[in-house]
């Protein structure tokens, strides 16, 4: 097994299924009652409540769920998929939209993350995201990953909606050149350098999903790609857990393995 550098995210330990916030209950789903209850949140975020949102995707992915301790009520949800060699990464998710050639040649262990809700009531509670990122920080510390990647979405494929923000993105966020994933020629591609608006530049717009992985060290491809089914615009994103800031990297390994930190010490 290769050996992590000092203080890197990936460095092993013995990693629970399951875990408590504060009042959150973070688990793994391990059954057709827990599956279940993670459709009904994707149908609610991602199909307006109708239908189902389960894929072709989901058998091979692991699922994240998050419930009240108080009520057994489920809060949030997300599902992660190890890519761990060529034939993984090119039947990925993402990959249906992104050329990932370059990655699957650089023979990095990748954590793909997805399908990201929050119950529409629990949308204001700060602790709902913390405990998201807790529970995909302890998959990617036991899978020992060194990049985690994924879809992050803007939400309408309007591209004049979210100008300033892409303009934001291709001036300051754009990946490495050896490293960010090509055009696919059947998907509706957004060049993020070329894109006009009269609104100045600026990270306002950008998804606080989006804008967390950034806070990361993250990057994101030199395009965005529209999404005519979830009626989304999303760039791919990337976030190489080497390069996480030493305070993040370190903040992020106390809310894999401890309780909620204080007030003080919470992400900014």
């Amino acid at each position: 097994m290769p050996q992590s550098a000092p203080g890197d995210i990936t460095a092993p330990f013995e990693a629970q299924l399951g875990f408590a916030m504060g009042r959150l209950q973070v688990d793994l789903v391990q059954g057709a009652s827990d599956l279940d209850a993670v459709q009904r949140l994707r149908a609610a975020r991602f199909r307006g409540g109708q239908g189902s949102d389960l894929d072709r995707f989901d058998p091979h992915c692991q699922h994240l769920l998050i419930r009240d301790l108080y009520d057994g009520t489920p809060c949030a949800a997300a599902r992660f998929r190890l890519l761990a060699d060529p034939a993984s990464i090119a039947a990925s998710y993402t990959a249906q939209f992104y050329d990932l050639g370059t990655l699957a040649s650089t023979g990095l262990r990748m954590l793909e993350i997805g399908r990201i809700c929050i119950a529409g009531q629990r949308r204001g509670d700060p602790d709902i995201p913390r405990a998201l990122l807790a529970g995909l920080t302890q998959r990617a510390m036991a899978l020992r990953v060194q990049m985690l990647v994924g879809c992050a979405s803007f939400a309408g494929a309007s591209v004049a909606r979210h100008a300033g923000a892409l303009r934001h993105l291709a001036a300051n966020h754009i990946g490495p050149e050896p490293l960010r994933p090509r055009r696919r020629d059947a998907c509706a591609t957004v060049d993020l350098a070329r894109v006009a608006s009269t609104d100045p530049p600026g990270p306002g717009g950008i998804p606080p999903l989006l804008r967390m992985y950034l806070g990361m060290g993250g990057w994101v491809s030199d395009h965005a790609v529209r999404d005519p089914d979830l009626d989304t615009l999303h760039v791919f994103t990337a976030v190489e857990t080497g390069r996480i800031p030493p305070a993040r990297r370190r903040m992020l390994q106390a809310l894999a393995r401890g309780p909620l930190p204080s007030q003080h010490e919470r992400l900014s």
